[in-house]
């Protein structure tokens, strides 16, 4: 690698971001969903130790990075990382890494597996460039919403309608009513009435009830879109309800048809829906999934 400095911001979209010291970088790297082996790790540890001061740092979004490392060392870094498995995070205007909780392989609450939705994702639209701003996305299991799915750009919340399936199984215990923390169900004539308005679709009923005579009607994917931090923070806004993965993976291709389609430059997607209301998207989002050939807008 050249001694002399290249373009910074090149450097900063690929994942090398320059530190307020002169000639010391910061490496960020790529962890998809928060997930790393003990070994990747334990070398993560010893490059920081070559290369840097031995100290790293864990990011908000699940990532690390590894800073006061010299230009001069930074190919070595990178070559040490790409060794075992691990790419550079992306940066600038990207679409960038899925962020995720550890969904139903280990969670007891989680409803579905935010793996297998979060792998999806980011590999159909990790590092996307020629967009208007960055774009995040993030991938929770259940309603307690440990990735703060309304907080990304595109988030998705796993969810389960209940339903009294089977009234000879209920034996009017009551649990499920105890469980519930929205106090979204009644007990009528010892069975549960269910407020669909109130509840909170976490599940909580299900689980707790002991002859499975609550289940699930519905499950699926519940989409936020238009979420970010920062200096002006705005709320994803629930979008759409009970979409399959597929939906899902779908949904965000015409999303991000949409925003590139339409959006200022530098305007993330949150300020878009602001601009132009979001009925309006709503009806550009449509034309972009009715459209299998690429959007384009009438």
């Amino acid at each position: 690698m050249p001694q002399r400095t290249p373009d910074l911001e090149i450097l900063k979209a690929g994942g090398i971001i320059k530190q307020r010291q002169e000639d010391f970088f910061l490496v960020r790297l790529k962890v998809t969903l928060g997930e790393l082996t003990s070994d990747q790790l334990a070398a993560i540890g010893d490059i920081a130790r070559q290369y840097g001061r031995g100290k790293i740092h864990i990011t908000i979004r699940q990532g690390i990075e590894i800073p006061w490392v010299r230009w001069a060392d930074v190919q070595a870094v990178t070559d040490r990382l790409a060794e075992i498995g691990i790419p550079l995070g992306a940066c600038g205007p990207r679409i960038r890494v899925v962020v995720a909780c550890q969904g139903d392989d280990v969670c007891p609450h989680a409803l579905a597996s935010t793996r297998s939705l979060g792998l999806a994702l980011d590999s159909r639209f990790y590092g996307q460039s020629g967009v208007p701003h960055k774009l995040k996305m993030g991938v929770t299991g259940c309603p307690n919403a440990c990735a703060k799915p309304q907080e990304h750009d595109i988030g998705f919340m796993a969810v389960a309608l209940p339903e009294l399936a089977d009234e000879e199984l209920c034996i009017s215990c009551g649990l499920c009513a105890e469980g519930c923390r929205a106090k979204a169900i009644e007990l009528v004539e010892g069975k549960p009435v269910f407020d669909l308005n109130r509840c909170y679709r976490d599940g909580e009923c299900i689980s707790r009830c002991p002859t499975a005579a609550v289940s699930a009607a519905r499950t699926g994917w519940n989409l936020f879109v238009g979420g970010k931090w920062g200096r002006e923070p705005r709320m994803g806004q629930l979008f759409e309800e009970f979409l399959t993965e597929e939906e899902a993976l779908d949904r965000v291709e015409s999303i991000v048809a949409v925003w590139k389609q339409l959006a200022l430059p530098g305007e993330r997607l949150g300020k878009l829906i602001d601009r132009i209301g979001i009925d309006a998207f709503r009806q550009e989002l449509t034309a972009a999934s009715k459209s299998r050939n690429g959007y384009r807008r009438p």
